[in-house]
């Protein structure tokens, strides 16, 4: 371990050995890499995926993330009510921590008993306050919106017993919580640490608290270090970085994206932000953080400035580090300026808390690409730039950052806050060996390699391989056999495995590339295994490396085999998944109204406060989610698909929105017939989630809110096919017998199982189960809430077609485009005679359901039924 220029009596650097974040514009740190490369400016607007109070119109603009309200909380084993009594900021922290870890090529579960310490920079707590004047808050929302359990539930759910601590020390505290990483770690206090900020703003007066009067922009843009500076724009953020000494880093073989030499920390003392004594007191702070550290100051040759974005403000901090650089530069003779000076926030915003943590990770990706990133907008640099002899200059545009002759390429970030504290942290390139590198006998013999990828959707899965392709691109030639080695041996190792799965048996890196590219095509390569993780899957049929992918993709625990030459392998930063979150927002704050293209549909939990039917016909328009999917079947049919196998395709608020939106879309287009709807995964569709039938017997919903789940399939004008391929029990039963033709599986079960929890049916099913069944089975059915296989219900009578789940899908295709070769306008006349029927009578069946259902709400056994099955489920 020893790197040129480390400095004489410098104590071990800690090295970055993973980072994850999400910002405004860059939903990840190769997002944020091309937004700064690119030297774009992200727009300030208000995601309509927001709760809100009706805000000021005076409301300083903000620069947001979109969908901080989607969380993945089964996942991470967390009950839906928890989640939705969660600050945003700890579920999106709790995300990027565990991605940070895979981001270093570890399997975060494998971190338990160790001595991992947390620390995040936080402030506000704006979703107690929204929850408070809903009066939503719940007892869970005591620990939900503690700013301590930041970090805390981080501890919590991987098992660790490091020092664990939420830091809050204004725009600082993501530097400050950086400090008290790399000292516990030095300390021995903690063997790593994961350390970040975050910064979410859902109320218009945090906006205008976080930043003091005078300094919020009227032209809505940071324009640091700009002569036209005229006040910052409040911007949300997270990001986290997995720390650990350098030798421990090179030990277990993980990448090394920079090296953290030192941070210190302190204070302006009395008097103004920007006075005499606070420009020296910054003086002396990089001064004394530079000689502890064992680095020149004159080493750096960027520096990402704290960025007040005011024409007084940020002349001062240059002043500042124009006295500090010019002890060092005393009688030296003047040289071209070689210290770029930069803010992340002319690009994002200010992220208040979370601004110290996204100006390090610009800085790790600036010493890593060997890029100096511009200051987007630059107009004209701030006067106080002009010295003669000064160091530093700014730019507009990203330019090439070459190597020092004397050592490696040296980065410093600075953070004021404005209640007094400083922080600046020195950051070094890391030119050491690659893990791995030089190993005797290292070559890499030439083999069919499984490059196992997983998700927690279809749509994950695909991002997570076109991820991995743009890397491969971004590699170019170099590695060969030995690159392909080492990610099969990262995916392989350093992932948890998600439901959704995919392997690519490749022996070359051109191989793998070429299946990635075949990947989104559904192409039928033998050599490409996809899966849904199923419980019970049977192992492997034997130790091929084929025979091992396909019985991992089907969800069977594998003993992988490790070559010998895996000894040596390095962990890869590769990209990690994507989260399959969903929304939980608390249940009666309306969504703002807010326009943003840009920003995805809400997706709350079937349980949140429904909104009028307008009103959801209107969001289903604007729908963009992932849970289902409106497919063509060839011929002039249209297959619409629910995705949601992780939730087993219940009716959570974005599948219902999913649904709504496919009938919409399939209803305004003239080339489709027929509509066919399938589930994928094990189930077709089970029905409200655990927690919606806690609230409808509760009495805080009911499913007549949601009347285009029972009605949309009778309302389609086209005739519709049920390929009911997965399991249904419940509404879901009844949803699909509402389609003109249904075709069941042998194999999969189907429940009217209302009963079972002590409630009578709902959703029209004592009107339509006799209709379809026949009176006798329905009955029997609704009464025991018993499950039937479909050979079952053949042996019994039931009038659709019964066939092998292989081929119900093919079954219902081949019926809908024989029905699609009819007359188009006679197939709607006759659509409509049949359905119109059974939309007269349902008004009438629901009525009488409901007034039968509301007496069961009040038996002491039925909400003790329920009760269990929340909690058993959760």
């Amino acid at each position: 371990m020893s790197q040129a220029g480390l400095g004489r009596g410098a104590v071990e650097p800690v090295a970055v050995v993973g980072m994850s974040g999400v910002f405004p514009g860059a939903d990840g740190i190769a997002a944020l890499r091309d937004l700064l490369e690119q030297g774009r400016r992200v727009a300030p607007e208000r995601p309509a995926d927001r709760p809100s109070e009706g805000g000021s119109a005076t409301a300083p603009p903000v620069c947001c993330i979109p969908g901080v309200g989607r969380f993945d909380a089964a996942f991470f084993g967390i009950a839906p009510i928890d989640a939705e009594q969660m600050d945003p900021q700890q579920r999106l922290f709790l995300e990027q921590a565990w991605s940070a870890v895979e981001d270093a090529g570890q399997r975060p579960g494998g971190l338990a008993g160790g001595r991992l310490g947390v620390f995040v920079g936080a402030q506000y707590g704006d979703y107690a306050r929204l929850l408070a004047a809903a009066g939503e808050l719940r007892a869970q929302g005591a620990t939900g919106n503690a700013l301590a359990m930041i970090a805390n539930r981080v501890s919590y759910l991987l098992g660790v017993h490091g020092p664990s601590e939420t830091v809050s020390s204004g725009e600082a505290s993501s530097l400050v919580a950086l400090h008290r990483a790399v000292a516990a770690i030095r300390s021995g206090q903690c063997d790593a640490a994961l350390c970040g900020g975050v910064n979410i703003l859902l109320r218009p007066e945090t906006a205008v608290r976080m930043l003091e009067p005078g300094d919020a922009s009227p032209s809505g843009q940071c324009r640091v270090l700009d002569a036209a500076a005229d006040g910052r724009v409040a911007g949300e953020g997270c990001g986290v970085l997995f720390l650990k000494p350098l030798g421990a880093a090179l030990a277990d073989r993980n990448p090394v994206h920079a090296l953290i030499r030192g941070v210190g920390v302190g204070h302006r003392g009395g008097g103004a932000q920007w006075d005499a004594s606070a420009i020296e007191a910054l003086a002396d702070l990089l001064l004394h953080a530079h000689t502890a550290a064992g680095t020149a100051l004159r080493s750096l040759g960027l520096l990402e400035t704290s960025g007040s974005a005011t024409l007084a403000g940020d002349a001062a901090e240059v002043a500042a580090l124009h006295r500090a650089f010019t002890p060092q530069t005393a009688g030296v003779a003047p040289t071209e300026p070689d210290c770029t000076l930069g803010s992340v926030k002319a690009a994002i915003g200010d992220a208040g808390p979370a601004a110290g943590i996204a100006a390090i990770i610009k800085a790790v990706l600036a010493l890593r690409e060997g890029r100096r990133y511009g200051v987007p907008g630059l107009d004209r640099p701030n006067p106080g730039l002009a010295r003669d002899g000064g160091p530093f200059v700014v730019h507009r545009d990203s330019r090439p950052w070459p190597r020092p002759a004397g050592g490696p390429r040296r980065a410093g970030v600075t953070a004021v806050s404005a209640a007094g504290t400083m922080a600046h942290a020195i950051l070094e390139e890391w030119t050491g060996p690659v893990a791995g590198d030089g190993v005797p006998g290292g070559s890499v013999p030439p083999r069919t390699r499984p490059v196992l990828l997983s998700a927690g959707s279809e749509a994950g899965l695909d991002a997570v391989a076109a991820a991995l392709r743009n890397w491969l691109l971004r590699q170019g030639d170099a590695g060969g056999d030995r690159l392909l080695r080492d990610i099969a041996h990262t995916l392989r190792t350093g992932r948890t495995d998600r439901p959704f799965r995919l392997a690519l048996l490749a022996s070359s890196l051109g191989e793998l590339a070429v299946l990635l590219d075949a990947v989104p095509a559904r192409s039928a390569d033998p050599r490409i295994l996809r899966g849904h993780a199923a419980a019970g899957s049977s192992g492997p049929s034997g130790s091929g490396p084929e025979e091992l992918a396909r019985a991992w993709v089907a969800g069977a625990a594998v003993a992988w085999p490790v070559p010998e030459e895996d000894g040596a392998a390095r962990r890869l930063s590769l990209p990690v998944p994507p989260f399959a979150g969903r929304s939980h927002w608390y249940r009666k704050v309306e969504p703002s109204a807010a326009p943003s293209p840009a920003a995805p549909s809400p997706a709350a939990p079937l349980h949140a406060a429904p909104p009028p039917a307008a009103d959801w016909a209107e969001r289903a328009r604007r729908w963009r989610g992932e849970t289902v999917a409106l497919e063509s079947g060839g011929e002039g049919v249209a297959l619409v698909v629910l995705k949601d196998a992780r939730n087993r395709n219940m009716f959570t608020e974005d599948l219902s929105l999913g649904i709504l939106a496919a009938f919409q879309a399939i209803a305004a287009d003239p080339s489709v017939r027929v509509a066919v709807i399938t589930g994928e995964g094990p189930a077709f569709a089970m029905g409200g989630s655990p927690q919606a039938l806690s609230d409808i017997v509760e009495g805080r919903m009911s499913y007549t809110d949601f009347p285009f789940l029972y009605e949309c399939l009778l309302r389609c004008p086209l005739p519709v096919v049920a390929a009911m391929q997965g399991n249904a029990s419940g509404a879901g039963f009844v949803f699909g017998l509402y389609a003109d033709i249904v075709v069941l599986a042998e194999e999969a079960t189907y429940a009217a199982n209302f009963m079972t929890f002590g409630l009578t049916p709902g959703f029209g099913a004592t009107m339509l189960l006799p209709e379809k069944l026949g009176r006798g089975l329905a009955a029997e059915m609704m009464l025991t809430g018993g499950a039937y296989s479909g050979a079952a219900l053949r042996e019994r009578g039931v009038p659709f077609p019964v066939v092998p789940r292989a081929r119900v899908l093919d079954h219902a295709l081949s019926t809908a485009r024989g029905l699609a070769a009819l007359p188009a306008g006679s197939l709607r006349l006759m659509k409509s005679s049949l359905a119109g029927d059974l939309l007269n009578r349902l008004p009438a069946a629901v009525d009488a359901e409901l007034s039968v259902q509301r007496k069961t709400y009040a038996f002491p056994e039925v909400r003790e039924r329920v009760s269990r099955l929340v909690t058993r489920l959760s």
